[in-house]
């Protein structure tokens, strides 16, 4: 594990630092909770069956997937787009083995800032972005105040990466990297097949209720 400190004179828990919940709104603009519940309401057993079913292979095709979930190829051509136009379905892409392409070293970094201020948030998060290095960057409660998953070719190569980082960000307190040394579990799959079924026919014999039922 290395560090990279910059010593302030003032103690770490005399910084302010955003709620979770104000961290939440920060981090994704624009979007509440209850629009997040409203979006689910409006999903039926079907849709969640095809979410299912194309998060763990987008490569099905429409008549695949209607033979699946009793649809016709148009039926599913306009729940896909409507999906899609929604964000509901936000990218179809191919997961890549980082090691396949020579990104052998995968570090999860640990950033502290000067002070958690939203112009301050604002400005590293628009700089993080622009890093092809950064698979995954997330706006944090607790100790630290960003997280970031990281892809490098080797440590002189992280090196350069970490540099770079504090250098042109002088908000930056404080770096801490953790090298992983096995990534026994990985993937975006989310676990929507219980939210399918509970949809279902048979929700009062499964004892699911609906999200309208539960005051969402």
């Amino acid at each position: 594990m290395t560090e990279i400190d910059r010593p302030t004179g003032r103690l770490r828990g005399d910084e302010p630092k955003m709620s979770g919940r104000a961290a939440q709104s920060s981090a994704f603009p624009g979007r509440s909770q209850s629009a997040g519940r409203e979006a689910v309401m409006q999903l039926d057993k079907i849709d969640f069956r095809l979410l299912d079913l194309l998060q763990r292979d987008n490569r099905l095709c429409s008549e695949q997937l209607g033979g699946k979930v009793g649809l016709s190829a148009s039926g599913v051509q306009r729940r896909l787009k409507r999906l899609r136009s929604r964000g509901i379905i936000e990218a179809d892409v191919s997961i890549i083995s980082p090691k396949a392409i020579g990104r052998n070293v995968t570090a999860v970094v640990l950033i502290s800032l000067e002070r958690a201020r939203a112009d301050t948030v604002d400005r590293l998060k628009r700089k993080i972005r622009k890093m092809p290095e950064v698979m995954s960057a997330f706006y944090v409660t607790g100790l630290a105040d960003i997280v970031l998953l990281v892809t490098v070719n080797d440590m002189e190569d992280y090196e350069r990466f970490a540099r770079r980082l504090t250098d042109e960000s002088s908000d930056i307190k404080r770096l801490e990297t953790m090298i992983v040394m096995d990534r026994f579990k990985a993937g975006f799959t989310l676990p929507i097949t219980s939210i399918a079924w509970c949809r279902g026919s048979d929700e009062e014999d499964t004892g699911c209720s609906t999200a309208a039922e539960r005051g969402l």
